[in-house]
């Protein structure tokens, strides 16, 4: 079964767009990349060339040399003959292209010959590419669409329960109109938003669910995703096929891990770079930053005043992190804590959850996202930029108080001028002169409407 994905309009608007240069596909792995590549290449080619550097390294060999675009095919089609190239019916998939830095140099041969439209994707792109390509070797030329994919939100989330586009805009109209949203619709989106946070985005994981309803069975999955992520690391190989991490570094890489979820439930949730084990300072970064150019994890940085431009007032040393994904919180967490969010029986500590899956929810519609805290006990959750006005967002579990904006919104001369979007409990839409309220469920719709 092919769950619907976001990527599939957009790959569809990228094929139309007049003079547009091959994709590249960026996201976390096992996002459903492939997948959804694969699902586009049968509705619109006749012939796709599947080139995965990952599991057939051997491919590589075949952009040695001149980057010519009749040697690059004549190669594959001779390793592979399945290979049938036709100028307008051929889509070109390289898969795991950070594997191959010479593919990606290819891109603009392939551009400026255009015969055949082509496909990258990775998950580690600026990782092994910066150690693959010595300086004897040119840097990748930009020649390339860039897409990034995530894991499902919650509108994909609701394509594969079977709610269809008309629902979701009537789903809209409720936020648009800054309206009361009927109880029984209340309920229900209010149910789906538990499933969504106890399981999370990943296709299998997804899948799954909606064909097993069951919670254990997907705890069990997301356990075996979150193993394979912590593995990662000593996967990676050189150009020559030796490992590119020492075992030191991968145990501080699988230990940077553990502790975003760590400091994301705990009080003071800022991440802590001398926690992570082992190594010195820089070495510790590094660590950090394997997570985040894998698109494993993703940084809120505190800002010294809530004002535009944010991320130029961002403060570097000091951020919070989020994993890409709510269901590896909550299954790092453990199935007591899926039980709990089902049961609305963990009292005061599932704020941190809520927090993340509302921060997730604004790096997946492309919203860099920061927070606003100062040692006197002031702390807004999030900030953002929003219709181009600096704007505090309050994240509440049930319906609490947001004590901290109404100090920062009250003293502009302190902290400029800011608006603020509550996000919590609710079964109704408002907006009242510069504060929003808007249900957890309906989240997904705080899009930039002017990008």
């Amino acid at each position: 079964m092919y769950l619907r994905r976001k990527i599939d309009d957009q790959l569809y608007r990228w094929l139309n767009t007049r003079g547009h240069s091959p994709a590249l596909i960026v996201g976390v792995r096992q996002c459903g990349k492939t997948e959804s590549i694969r699902h586009f290449a049968t509705q619109y080619f006749e012939n796709l060339v599947y080139v995965n550097f990952w599991t057939t390294p051997l491919a590589s060999d075949s952009f040695n040399g001149e980057l010519d675009i009749d040697e690059i095919t004549k190669r594959l089609s001779l390793v592979n003959p399945d290979y049938v190239f036709v100028p307008g019916k051929t889509l070109v998939f390289l898969d795991e292209i950070q594997d191959c830095p010479r593919a990606r140099l290819s891109l603009k041969n392939f551009k400026e010959d255009g015969r055949y439209e082509v496909i990258a994707s990775g998950s580690h792109i600026g990782i092994n590419l910066d150690s693959d390509i010595g300086s004897s070797e040119p840097k990748p030329n930009g020649a390339e669409d860039i897409i990034r994919m995530y894991t499902m939100d919650f509108q994909e989330f609701l394509w594969a329960n079977s709610y269809r586009d008309e629902q979701i805009q009537e789903l809209k109209k409720y936020y648009d109109e800054r309206s009361d949203i009927p109880d029984d619709v209340h309920m229900k989106m209010k149910s789906l938003f538990k499933e969504y946070m106890c399981i999370g985005g990943y296709p299998e994981t997804v899948s799954l669910f909606i064909e097993n309803k069951n919670f254990g069975i997907c705890f069990q999955k997301n356990e075996s995703l979150i193993f394979d992520i912590k593995g990662d690391p000593s996967k990676r190989k050189t150009a020559e096929g030796k490992p590119m991490y020492t075992s030191y570094e991968v145990a501080r890489i699988q230990n940077a891990f553990d502790l975003v979820g760590s400091f994301a439930i705990s009080d003071n949730s800022r991440f802590v770079l001398s926690r992570i084990s082992g190594g010195n300072g820089l070495q510790k970064k590094d660590a950090l930053n394997y997570l985040i150019n894998s698109c494993t994890v993703f940084k809120a940085n505190n800002v010294t005043v809530p004002s535009l431009p944010l991320n130029l007032n961002k403060i570097e040393a000091d951020f919070k992190l989020f994993y890409c994904d709510i269901g590896l919180l909550a299954t790092l967490c453990g199935f007591d804590t899926i039980r709990g969010i089902q049961n609305e029986s963990l009292g005061t500590s599932k704020g941190f959850l809520y927090e993340s899956v509302i921060a997730e929810t604004f790096y997946k519609n492309e919203i860099p996202v920061f927070y606003f805290g100062k040692n006197s006990g002031l702390e807004i959750d999030l900030v953002i930029s929003y219709n181009g006005y600096p704007t505090l967002v309050e994240i509440k579990a049930t319906n609490g108080n947001t004590k901290s904006s109404k100090t920062v919104m009250s003293h502009p001369e302190h902290y400029g001028q800011t608006k603020l979007i509550k996000i919590g409990d609710y079964s109704s839409v408002t907006e009242n002169d510069d504060m929003l309220t808007v249900p957890h469920y309906l989240s997904f719709f705080l899009r930039d409407e002017d990008f």
